[in-house]
This record gives structure tokens, sequence and C-alpha cells, in this order.
């Protein structure tokens, strides 16, 4: 699998501050590959994740891609959160393009 890959790809991500019961990421459903899954203890959603509980998330240090880099970037920015420093539109391209290739190898390999 491409875990290790997409752990490699987290450090990239500048952390990220949220305001308290900010869940502003939680409301949408998301994408994830299969070993986010597995260590998310896996997803569900009925009209927010179901690891939102109380206004927090409560697998905050095992959350998928989307969620950390969610409010860490340029374009994906969120005004109740406040990165380290906030990835250029040039490097969150970059990061997704390398994401996505790593998860789609990883639910084709799933799929066999």
């Amino acid at each position: 699998m491409f875990e290790k890959e997409i752990q490699e790809l987290y450090k990239k991500i500048p952390t990220s501050i949220c305001q308290s019961e900010c869940s502003k990421c939680c409301k949408d459903n998301i994408q994830f590959s299969p070993s986010e899954e597995k260590n998310m203890g896996g997803y569900e959603w009925n009209g927010q994740c179901v690891h939102l509980q109380d206004g927090r998330c409560t697998i905050y240090d095992k959350r998928p891609f989307v969620c950390r880099i969610f409010g860490a970037s340029e374009i994906l920015s969120c005004e109740n959160c406040k990165p380290e420093r906030y990835l250029s539109q040039e490097e969150t391209v970059k990061i997704i393009h390398a994401y996505t290739v790593y998860r789609n190898q990883e639910l084709k390999e799933t799929e066999k």
C-alpha cells in the first residue's frame, strides 16, 4: 500500500490550530484512501463526520489528508484555522496531485 507515502505528504502540510468548536471541514462528505479509512477506524457521514463529537474531532491525530490540508492552504483557507504558514497555490496543487496518485493506486490495489 501507499500508507508510508501518504504519511510523508502529511509532513509537508503546516500545522494548523483551529478555534474551539471549529468544524467547518467536518460537514462535507470526504474522500480518503483505504489505509486512511483503516487508520480512522472507519468512516460514516450523516450530514457530518461521525468522528465529530461535541464540536471536536475524536480522531484528530489520525485524520485523513483532506482534513489536514483544509485551512492550511491559500486556496483551502478557513477563517477559523491559523496555520503556522499557508501553503501556496503551487505547493497545494503539487501535494494534492501526489496524494491523488497514491490514493488512486491504493484503490486499484484493494480492488484486486
